[in-house]
């Protein structure tokens, strides 16, 4: 079980690494970037941080259910 949280963990670490590069891409390039190539980019930035969001979203939902149950106990 502590494998899957572990592997949970650095699945959102690689897309926050994603994101930062992108990111970074968008500051250093923004004047040389086309329209559609600025499109795509952003593109990828949402879906990165949507995925971020929702591991956030499931996180928080295991967390309190561990809280409820200790309160529970």
């Amino acid at each position: 079980m502590s494998a899957l949280k572990r592997q949970d963990v650095q699945y959102v670490n690689i897309k926050a690494e994603q994101l930062a590069g992108l990111s970074q891409t968008l500051f250093e390039y923004h004047e040389k970037l086309d329209h559609f190539q600025l499109k795509t980019i952003c593109a990828l930035v949402y879906d990165l941080a949507t995925d971020i969001h929702d591991w956030t979203e499931k996180e928080e939902g295991i967390v309190m259910s561990l809280e409820e149950e200790q309160r529970n106990e």
